[in-house]
């Protein structure tokens, strides 16, 4: 890492590096960047300027990276704690400000665990994994995912049928699949693309997944035909308005007074026409007709 400091000698913004970094002299490198003068009767002074190359520890980095964050997002109340378990960086972040970064399942824990993963990797010279935390957020969220997952995985194995839970992140998918791992004739696995991928829990058991019931259609009147085929609408009458009128054939020498009907758009001729429009004129529903025209009327049954 790089970084550049001034002062009014070079000794002296050695001195400054050598205090900010938390280093002695022989842990860093240094060269000058613009040679300083001291001007006419101090009119026109410059300073020296070096460029400092370090290595830093990892946990300096993580910290001055978390406290210049927060400082741009006003969280004011968080308490950084950084220990390094052999090659794993632990961070924990305590404080109510800092709940702003569990918003949206978390995913702001996740995304800055990354972030530092890339930033330590890349300055300290060193690979660290990185363990990020904050209000014990990891805990709470491990705890409930987990009875989530049994909860889940009896109903599959109760019903034999998958499920397919809310999207989750990464971290929150690893804890359900741990769970499930060796729960009995349970598999789990991943469907979808970020941000919206979900884990499935499908039963796996020897007898297979249950049938499914057969379902009719909401509202419908089917039932069993009484033939023993499948559907029908057994003993249940169609509606009226689907009957279609029945053609009739007055015999020869009788005649007909009953009501003229026919099919919507068909155009009545002969005897009937004349009879049908008589009895409109007349206000009456009923015309006679004579015996060997053929027309429509309706049913009575």
């Amino acid at each position: 890492m790089e970084k550049i400091y001034k002062g009014k000698s070079i000794e002296e913004a050695v001195q400054k590096a050598s205090e900010e970094l938390g280093l002695i002299v022989g842990e860093f490198s240094h060269t000058v960047v613009e040679y300083g003068s001291k001007g006419f009767l101090g009119i026109g002074a410059k300073d020296f300027v070096i460029q400092v190359t370090y290595t830093p520890d990892a946990c300096q980095c993580v910290r001055d990276y978390l406290e210049g964050l927060f400082e741009k997002m006003g969280i004011e109340d968080a308490a950084i704690d950084i220990t390094i378990d052999k090659e794993t960086v632990v961070i924990q972040v305590t404080g109510e400000g800092a709940n702003l970064l569990m918003k949206n399942r978390g995913e702001g824990v996740d995304a800055l665990q990354l972030l530092l993963s890339l930033i330590v990797n890349r300055d300290c010279g060193e690979y660290y994994k990185i363990s990020f935390n904050v209000n014990d957020y990891k805990e709470k969220t491990k705890d409930r995912l987990e009875a989530l997952a049994l909860k889940t995985a009896g109903q599959v194995v109760k019903n034999r049928r998958k499920t397919t839970l809310p999207p989750m992140t990464s971290f929150q998918r690893r804890i359900i699949h741990s769970k499930l791992q060796d729960y009995k004739d349970i598999t789990t696995y991943s469907i979808g693309e970020d941000p919206n991928r979900r884990v499935v829990v499908s039963y796996c058991g020897e007898d297979g997944p249950a049938p499914r019931p057969d379902r009719n259609r909401k509202g419908s009147n089917r039932g069993p035909r009484r033939d023993g085929g499948k559907g029908g609408y057994g003993n249940k009458r169609s509606f009226d308005r689907d009957r279609k009128p029945r053609r009739e054939y007055v015999p020869e020498g009788e005649i007909y007074t009953g009501p003229i009907a026919h099919f919507p758009g068909e155009k009545l001729s002969g005897t009937a026409a004349t009879m049908a429009s008589e009895g409109n004129a007349a206000g009456s529903s009923a015309s006679p007709v004579t015996g060997g025209t053929p027309f429509t009327m309706d049913s009575e049954n």
